[in-house]
């Protein structure tokens, strides 16, 4: 006859270790995915920050092109000159020829800031992508993590209970 009530209780704190030891992991597990889900939207913002804010004329491409206009200008304006000697140049064509170079540089800076501003839509696009998915994957999370919760609530009480209707509630001879 002891034996039954050995049993009982075993079960009945094996229940209520299966509900401690359950929620103290999902403890444990939610502070982790916590740490991680911080750190994503933390380098998330970052890389927003530093695309988003960047200068557009910092950039190797951008470099790049001016400097080809630029080279082009000086290319251009060295060739004129040899010509102007030979051919007597005049002031007003110098100013010409400068504001050609000038219309040039501007029209390449143009071109890179409308670049710029459509690589900000694209980079705005992604970021409301990227945090569109850290909410999906922290709402997915959260359900398991109810779910879960409520699985080991649910065996721990139904552990209890069993231990606690097998018991034999009285004296036993």
């Amino acid at each position: 006859m002891a034996l039954p009530m050995i049993m009982t209780g075993i079960n009945g704190a094996l229940g209520l270790y299966s509900t401690v030891k359950g929620l103290m992991d999902s403890a444990e597990s939610k502070k982790k995915q916590g740490k991680l889900r911080q750190a994503a939207q933390n380098e998330e913002n970052a890389w927003y920050r530093r695309n988003y804010y960047s200068n557009f004329m910092d950039d190797s491409a951008s470099k790049a092109a001016i400097k080809r206009v630029e080279n082009t200008m000086r290319r251009n304006n060295a060739q004129e000159r040899a010509r102007g000697v030979i051919t007597g140049s005049t002031p007003e064509m110098a100013l010409a020829r400068n504001e050609q170079g000038l219309r040039s540089m501007e029209n390449v800076v143009n071109n890179l800031a409308a670049n710029n501003g459509a690589q900000k839509k694209n980079i705005d696009m992604a970021h409301k992508q990227n945090n569109i998915a850290l909410m999906n994957a922290e709402q997915q999370r959260l359900s398991l993590d109810e779910r879960m919760a409520k699985s080991a609530a649910s065996n721990g009480y139904n552990l209890m209970q069993n231990a606690l209707l097998g018991a034999k509630w009285g004296k036993e001879r």
